[in-house]
């Protein structure tokens, strides 16, 4: 092989090994029963109604995870504060939460706080789910989400599902602490996001046109979203589904490394031999 073919070898190598590319990695999350299509996230309506404890992990369709828990907010309180710690609340009215697999004109798919005062009925139609108004006060029922396992710069899309025309959800953010008040977080909307969709009640999930109603970016580690609370100023809200996009780098196998090194010693020895032949003429 002559020098230069060699040189177009090492270099046809070395852009080999140096080059990466990037990947769009597609997550879904699927908070009810019936779980969704790990390649579309369309929902179905499977799967029995069932109570869900604080702190349950929900895997994504293609990697990830996140921790679910229910909590109280104060609203007449200065700072909103929340329960402390996050799994006590008021005996009465606040105790883990639910899901429900509900056809569209049965309140709708998803996970929401369980209100023990209102009882189960099994299909659990008779709970407020997110709601700002409990018991008759302004009281927050809301969920905190856990994002410490999802990857810093992925954009977090938001499916929320309503019983009633016109209901609308808030997003807060806060840091790697657990968060003790709104007060203590950071608004992500700019206004009450609205979740009509015509009638008395939403279609089931984005199968049947019904798009993510919010996305956001999750930031650096500890510096504003670690940790989401989706809060509702109406009552029976239900959280659907969570889409993860995360874009990934992949970097060349260690073989290429290989076959780079043994071009380069190659080309020293061709170097070499070159060398001393014209040494030998001289």
């Amino acid at each position: 092989m002559n020098l230069k073919l060699t040189a177009s070898v090492v270099f046809a190598g070395l852009i080999l090994c140096s080059s990466s590319h990037a990947s769009v990695v597609t997550s879904y999350f699927c908070f009810d029963p019936g779980g969704c299509n790990a390649t579309t996230g369309a929902l179905t309506t499977t799967g029995s109604a069932k109570p869900v404890s604080d702190g349950t992990s929900f895997s994504g369709s293609s990697g990830g995870t996140v921790y679910a828990y229910a909590d109280q907010a104060n609203l007449g309180a200065t700072g909103d504060p929340f329960a402390t710690p996050v799994t006590t609340y008021s005996s009465s009215t606040e105790n883990g939460m639910f899901e429900v697999s509900d056809s569209p004109n049965n309140r709708g798919v998803g996970i929401a706080p369980y209100n023990p005062s209102e009882g189960s009925s099994n299909s659990y139609s008779n709970q407020d789910g997110l709601t700002d108004s409990v018991g008759g006060t302004k009281t927050d029922n809301f969920l905190l989400l856990d994002l410490s396992n999802i990857a810093q710069g992925s954009t977090v899309s938001l499916l929320l599902q309503a019983g009633v025309s016109g209901d609308t959800f808030d997003v807060y953010a806060g840091g790697t602490s657990t968060p003790t008040s709104f007060g203590g977080m950071t608004k992500l909307d700019s206004s009450p996001i609205n979740v009509t969709e015509g009638g008395t009640s939403q279609p089931n999930g984005i199968s049947t046109g019904q798009g993510y109603q919010f996305s956001f970016t999750k930031t650096t580690a500890g510096t504003s979203n670690e940790w989401i609370a989706i809060s509702a100023d109406c009552h029976y809200l239900l959280l659907t589904e969570m889409k993860v996009t995360t874009s990934t780098s992949t970097v060349p196998e260690p073989r290429f490394y290989g076959l780079l090194m043994a071009g380069m010693i190659g080309l020293a020895g061709i170097y070499a031999r070159k060398r001393r032949a014209v040494e030998d003429q001289a």
